[in-house]
């Protein structure tokens, strides 16, 4: 059976289960509201009713999985992710409902009822989706729902696509093989998957390995050449692909649009663009800090005593950072250097071995403890609890220069820890990787990816590279 006939196979079992879901949902919502005696009510209404507005709420539930790409043919989003989303599906199904049963008036419908629906069918269908999810990952690990993929091109974005594919196995992505444009390359191996020969033999090679789908990644195809490429593609029912990330920048945050009927690509808004997002993200930020502070209080008293009896100096260190729109603000730290550190050397990356810390620098350092004051940077509007973390006006000039879309970046408030720094790039680390992992997070955006990095960052996966 051909990949895309698995899915849709597999998303038909989906709609399903889900269905299954509702149905079971409004049975034991009517039980828990009327038969089980847990929340009162003067007299138990007809069942028949109930099981008649199946008719609408389906319907209803369906519309906002789809709108919701929940069966979207291929999904790449992360499990907590989807159960976000059937959460927000659930919600907006029942808001829904409520408010049609203002409108009719063929039948009262409990107020109560759909609340006990609306908690009920958010636990089961979470429930199903996520037994449905494990068993998509199991198959696909076991290979049984597998799309191959040809690589043509050996470059930096080979060796990511190969990696990622080998470290989320539960994807169902298999690298059939990679072309290279040198010829010297053939028979060896990127990342363990081996060059099987060049790029301007590829038909031939598709032909032979007959793979699912086709990634071009060699920048030094022509026009004619892709053109050619697609056609042949198409011709045998296999998807392609062309890497847009020439510069390991470009994200999917591309849209086309239109003037009279010649197409134009761009870039989308991102969400932190909306107003009311940025509303949501500062009450987070206000809620959580505020969390954290009362918790994290002995910490202050704590480190506040280790640094006056190291060396007796100022307890914080203020140093010019660069926010969102290049506003300069002064982020603060707990000292970990010794005071005048930069007098002679002036602005210098720090590192491992950096002589300036003093004797309790490099343990608040190592546990981050030194980034506690910037709490009250989030406080004042200044940085938020998450986002790219800001740099020195310093170093961005040298950056701005040498690195393409760096400054994109400064469209989002800076934050104490991000997705970059979660994922190990913190540090003397690549730039490059770190603004990727930067313009990722920006452009995907929400409450539970903030959420999930602030979770991230205090396990041990927030210490990664700490120094």
């Amino acid at each position: 059976m051909p990949t895309t006939e698995k899915r849709l196979h597999f998303i038909f079992l989906t709609v399903l289960a889900d269905c299954g879901a509702v149905i079971a949902s409004v049975f034991f919502a009517y039980y828990v509201r009327f038969v089980t005696g847990w929340i009162s009510s003067e007299n138990i209404p007809s069942f028949l009713p109930y099981v008649q507005a199946l008719m609408v709420i389906l319907p209803v539930y369906l519309y906002f999985f789809r709108e919701y790409g929940l069966y979207s043919t291929y999904r790449h989003i992360r499990r907590i992710e989807e159960i976000f989303l059937v959460s927000k599906a659930v919600t907006f199904s029942v808001v829904i409902l409520m408010a049609v049963t203002f409108f009719y008036r063929g039948f009262s419908y409990s107020r109560i009822y759909l609340v006990t629906l609306w908690v009920i069918s958010g636990i089961i269908l979470t429930f199903s989706r996520y037994l449905m999810i494990q068993w998509e990952y199991r198959r696909k690990i076991k290979k049984r729902d597998i799309k191959r993929i040809l690589l043509l091109g050996s470059n930096r974005n080979t060796r990511q696509i190969i990696q990622w594919a080998k470290n989320n196995p539960h994807y169902g992505r298999e690298i059939v093989g990679v072309l290279a444009k040198d010829p010297g390359l053939v028979g060896k191996h990127v990342e363990g998957v081996p060059i099987l020969g060049i790029s301007d033999q590829c038909e031939s090679f598709i032909d032979h390995l007959k793979p699912n789908e086709v990634i071009l990644l060699d920048t030094s195809f022509t026009r004619e050449r892709i053109t050619d490429l697609v056609a042949a593609c198409e011709d045998k029912f296999i998807e392609f692909k062309i890497g847009a990330d020439f510069y390991g920048l470009l994200s999917r945050n591309v849209d086309v649009d239109y003037i009279s009927t010649v197409p134009l690509l761009g870039f989308r808004p991102l969400p932190l663009d909306d107003i009311w997002n940025r509303f949501a993200k500062r009450c987070f930020d206000l809620l959580a800090v505020s969390i954290l502070l009362l918790l994290s209080f002995p910490l202050w008293l704590f480190v506040i005593v280790l640094i006056k009896l190291d060396d007796g100096g100022p307890i914080f260190y203020s140093q010019e950072r660069m926010g969102r729109d290049e506003k300069v603000f002064n982020l603060l730290k707990f000292r970990t250097m010794r005071v005048d550190a930069e007098k002679d050397s002036g602005p210098v990356w720090a590192n491992v071995k950096d002589a300036r810390r003093t004797r309790i620098g490099n343990f608040l350092r190592r546990w981050n403890l030194d980034e506690l004051p910037q709490f009250l940077n989030v406080l004042k509007g200044e940085m938020s609890l998450i986002g790219p973390r800001p740099e020195r006006p310093h170093f961005i000039s040298q950056f701005r220069e040498a690195i393409p879309r760096y400054m994109s970046r400064h469209k989002v408030k800076a934050g104490i820890t991000g997705w970059a720094q979660v994922n190990g790039y913190r540090g003397n680390t690549s730039i490059q990787e770190r603004i990727k992992y930067d313009l990722f997070y920006m452009e995907n955006w929400s409450l539970l990816f903030d959420i999930e990095i602030l979770l991230m960052t205090l396990t041990s996966r927030g210490f990664k590279n700490a120094y």
